[in-house]
């Protein structure tokens, strides 16, 4: 079986509130438990970037089933790899946001605001990993 992570960037496609994030997150969570698959989410500043791990089929699937999802726009693939072991496995869908941790890690990665757009796909995944330790519960 060939495990894979992708990461990819979206927009916001109106205001989110801690109402759909939570219903973002808790949708994600139960799916990805019973589909096997690992990820972690940040957004802030209206952008989402997350990153899914597991079967490349699954993994597939779902990101087009995310892509329709009418809350963001511009779903943009940063990358996508075949994975020896998962680097989230400890999440079905983590999640930061915000947090002061957030913010220092963006300023070690050059940035000052959250925008994915601007971020290399070493980046994002560096950023990804890093918020991995600095959970933000929702």
């Amino acid at each position: 079986m060939k495990l894979v992570r992708l990461v990819y960037y979206s927009q916001a496609s109106r205001t989110m509130n801690l109402s759909d994030l939570r219903n973002i997150l808790e949708t994600a969570r139960s799916n990805n438990n019973e589909l096997k698959v690992c990820g972690m989410l940040c957004f802030e500043n209206e952008f989402f970037l997350q990153a899914l791990e597991g079967e490349r089929e699954t993994v597939n699937e779902l990101y087009l089933d995310i892509a329709d999802d009418p809350r963001h726009e511009g779903a943009t693939i940063l990358s996508y790899d075949e994975v020896e072991q998962p680097t989230f496995e400890l999440w079905k869908m983590g999640y930061a946001a915000g947090s002061e941790a957030f913010y220092e890690l963006l300023r070690k990665n050059g940035q000052v605001e959250f925008d994915p757009e601007e971020m290399s796909k070493e980046q994002a995944l560096s950023f990804l990993k890093g918020m991995a330790a600095c959970q933000t519960e929702v």
